[in-house]
């Protein structure tokens, strides 16, 4: 889990400083492209009816990841800064990940080791954040809202999202704090008794007739409690819901 922290947190990077639209020109053969592509068709079939992953950077290889880093150094020197020292750290990552892959249980120090490196990296998106001085540097943000009907969300949604009583919907709220603090994610449904909040950001619930109506609200917010200033950011969605069929 904590090198796929790592990991993760590198395709963060990436895809805030090169996106992550399948059109994004990686600077890798087409070749490795149409590997992460597969291996995305390969997800979706297998869970099919689940909601995956869709940002194909998720699919790539760790080794794609430090490709994507050196060939397009200058759009990540301000965030990494030294080109070398990056190229060190995700070289013991890499060592470390292939003895777990090998079976080989990792000992506690290496462990403080890659949490210490897997920090390191978050806190330099922080300070690179905090440079830019901008107001999205010190509060929350909805990133993504994606659904099991294959919904993906940025901002808002032209057209309601149809539900039908006794349908399960499973929601998945993406949102960044960017001093990392632990976010607390709910979903409303306006003029009901709907309410979840959780620390999770998968919300999987079944539709009732408490829900039904031609014109639902359905609100998301995310906030962070422990921060010493209100934190929080909302977004909303219309949804149709219809009574079961008879």
């Amino acid at each position: 889990m904590i090198i796929t922290d790592y990991e993760n947190s590198i395709r963060r990077i990436i895809i805030i400083a090169l996106g992550f639209e399948d059109s994004v020109n990686y600077k890798i053969s087409s070749a490795r492209i149409e590997k992460w592509k597969e291996k995305r068709e390969i997800e979706k079939k297998k869970y099919k009816g689940i909601m995956t992953e869709t940002r194909l950077i998720y699919y790539s290889d760790f080794y794609d990841l430090k490709t994507i880093i050196l060939k397009n150094w200058e759009k990540f020197k301000h965030v990494l800064n030294d080109k070398k020292r990056f190229e060190v750290f995700f070289s013991e990552i890499e060592k470390f990940r292939n003895s777990e892959a090998h079976g080989r249980t990792l000992t506690s120090n290496q462990i403080k080791l890659i949490e210490g490196i897997t920090n390191d990296l978050k806190n330099l998106i922080t300070l690179s954040h905090n440079r830019s001085k901008m107001i999205e540097d010190y509060f929350i943000e909805i990133i993504k809202v994606s659904d099991n009907l294959g919904n993906i969300c940025y901002g808002s949604l032209n057209d309601p999202i149809v539900l039908r009583v006794d349908d399960v919907y499973e929601i998945i709220v993406e949102a960044n704090d960017p001093k990392d603090r632990e976010i607390e994610y709910e979903i409303a449904i306006f003029n009901t008794n709907f309410k979840i909040t959780q620390v999770q950001n998968r919300f999987t619930f079944k539709v009732t007739n408490e829900i039904v109506g031609k014109k639902r609200q359905l609100s998301i917010r995310v906030k962070t409690p422990a921060s010493e200033y209100n934190n929080s950011a909302n977004m909303t969605l219309s949804l149709i819901v219809l009574p079961a069929l008879n």
